[in-house]
């Protein structure tokens, strides 16, 4: 299987657990980016995680030593975006449980934020959610307004003494206060990864995924096509997995996936 990696063309990363912890870069991520840019491997960090903007996370990984440009991202918010334009066109006036950055992001995108009569209701990673927001999506989901939510994860992953409660725990709330499925965007959903691979003019099937969660990284990766590799801390102990959820690869570190690309 690492012979396959001689084809590939652009790595998606995930980031949480895979490039760093929380707010702590893992020592192996500044030389794989730097093997990948000698080798002219383009890269681009796709993460689920909807509550810091495109520019936050640029923010973010230049304080970790990592200079990365916007056309270096492309987050479940971007997706979300992208999404609905190509298939619902028609949803212009949107209900947002989101950071006000992420608000922003979709005005950008030509989006208008309406709190009274909204075409759909949109559920990102809002850690600044009020009760009384998520009473309104919920009444506006009974009346009918369909409800998308940018990405499934239930938690999101910190190196604090806390737990994240994410996008994914928010709807399944509001699905079960409210008897009403919300579409969930994100990975595992191929269509990420198809996004991505377009905008960077590099077939998917000439494309790596590297996560740390089989659930959402590998699962998109496999959906979509891509070869894909799970970053863990014991890759001997995850063979037991569903077939559609198996990685190609399974390594314990970013210098590890190196090694393999360099003997391949």
């Amino acid at each position: 299987m690492p012979k396959q990696l001689q084809q590939i063309r652009r790595v998606f990363l995930d980031m949480d657990g895979t490039i760093y912890h929380g707010d702590t870069l893992f020592p192996t991520t500044a030389p794989f980016l730097d093997f990948l840019e000698k080798r002219g491997i383009g890269y681009t960090f796709l993460s689920n995680n909807s509550s810091f903007s495109t520019e936050e996370y640029i923010g973010k990984l230049s304080r970790m030593g990592i200079a990365a440009a916007a056309e270096n991202f492309y987050i479940s918010t971007d997706y979300t975006i992208d999404y609905l334009k190509r298939h619902h066109p028609g949803f212009r006036k949107l209900y947002l449980l989101a950071m006000p950055r992420i608000r922003a992001e979709f005005e950008a995108a030509g989006f208008t934020v309406d709190e009274t009569h909204p075409d759909a209701v949109v559920v990102a990673f809002d850690r600044g959610l009020v009760y009384a927001r998520i009473c309104r999506a919920a009444w506006l989901l009974k009346q009918g307004v369909p409800g998308f939510a940018t990405h499934p994860d239930l938690f999101c992953p910190t190196d604090r003494p806390t737990w994240l409660p994410d996008c994914g725990a928010l709807t399944r709330m509001l699905e079960a206060a409210t008897g009403v499925k919300l579409k969930v965007l994100g990975k595992p959903d191929p269509g990420m990864l198809e996004e991505a691979a377009a905008r960077s003019g590099v077939p998917v099937e000439r494309t790596l995924m590297v996560g740390d969660r089989l659930a959402t990284d590998i699962a998109a990766g496999r959906r979509a096509g891509a070869l894909t590799c799970h970053v863990t801390p014991e890759p001997e102990a995850a063979s037991d997995v569903p077939p559609e959820l198996a990685p190609q690869m399974r390594v314990r570190n970013l210098g590890e996936l190196k090694e393999l690309w360099l003997n391949a």
